[in-house]
């Protein structure tokens, strides 16, 4: 599998809120079985950016497209996460 999604979203320490993102990946995955989908989280909730990137390495993925999850375009997405694209 070389095509792949990579979803980012913030995190929260209850685990409850990520069920949202997680239903999103999910229909993801039935919609286009033939793409590799992971989530991440900016903090609190893993898998982080970098260990999603790692799985999707492991599985020959060599097209990543990142999707941010986030509901407003705060420091986070405006600073946060270019250095951590740049990092992965």
């Amino acid at each position: 599998m070389s095509l792949a999604i990579l979803l980012f979203a913030h995190g929260a320490r209850d685990p409850a809120w990520s069920a949202p993102f997680e239903a999103v990946a999910e229909r993801l995955r039935q919609a286009a079985p033939e793409v590799a989908v992971e989530l991440a989280y900016l903090e609190f909730m893993l898998p982080t950016l970098a260990q999603a990137g790692e799985r999707l390495a492991a599985q020959a993925c060599t097209e990543v497209s990142v999707v941010p999850l986030f509901l407003g375009a705060g420091g986070h997405v405006r600073k946060d996460i270019p250095e951590l694209l740049a990092e992965l």
